[in-house]
This record gives structure tokens, sequence and C-alpha cells, in this order.
């Protein structure tokens, strides 16, 4: 009688801890929403942004260290609505290349002093 007994523990054991009854038991998370067609086309003009700021020679390359690091620690989701915040609470034009970058670079936690003694921006 024991001999069942063991069969039916390791049985029920094998069942609880495997895989497929894990992923059964584990809720999905919800599909997210499709974005809307200005969300695209905002975040694919920060896109252009960022990478034209990388890609160029008048961009420090202290700013371009911070928006690196930043680009691969968040999510461009988040980088792009905290760049709209900034440019809205400021009132600036968002449709200027110079104005995204700089808000894109503050949200990124690019500060002034972080420019080194007497390097001023190339023009």
């Amino acid at each position: 009688m024991t001999r069942p007994r063991l069969v039916l523990a390791l049985a029920l054991t094998t069942l609880v801890f495997s895989p497929g009854a894990l992923h059964a038991q584990a809720k999905k998370p919800a599909a997210p929403k499709p974005p809307s067609q200005a969300q695209m086309q905002r975040a694919a003009n920060n896109f252009r942004v960022v990478m034209s700021a990388l890609q160029s020679d008048k961009v420090p390359q202290p700013v371009k260290n911070v928006l690196f690091v930043c680009l691969y620690s968040n999510p461009f989701s988040k980088i792009t609505e905290g760049t709209d915040k900034a440019i809205a609470a400021r009132k600036l034009d968002k449709n200027k290349p110079d104005v995204v970058l700089g808000a894109m670079a503050a949200v990124c936690g690019f500060r002034a002093e972080m420019m080194p003694k007497g390097a001023a921006p190339k023009k």
C-alpha cells in the first residue's frame, strides 16, 4: 500500500512543479494598445534627432555619452514622454531639432557642469 501512495505523491509533485502547470497558473499581461499615428510620428522625429546628434561632430562628446547611456538604460517611450513634457512646460517649439535635443539631453540627465571647462559647443 505504501508504494501506490509514493507513486501518487511523486506524480502530484511532478505535476505541481512542471513548467506547464506554472504557465497555466500565471496570468498573461494585457497586450499593450497600439500607438496612435501622432505618437508614431513624434517618436520617429525624436529618434531621428537623437541619431543625428550621436553621429554629428557638432554635438559635444559629453552630451553624446549621456544620450547613449540613456538610450540603453530606458525605454524610448519614456524618453520621448519626458522630452515632450519638458518642451511643453517651457512652451518651446517641438519641431526644432535643437530644442528637442536639448530637452532630451536634460531628461537623460545632462547638466551644464558636465562640459569640460572652457569647452564651448561647436557652431
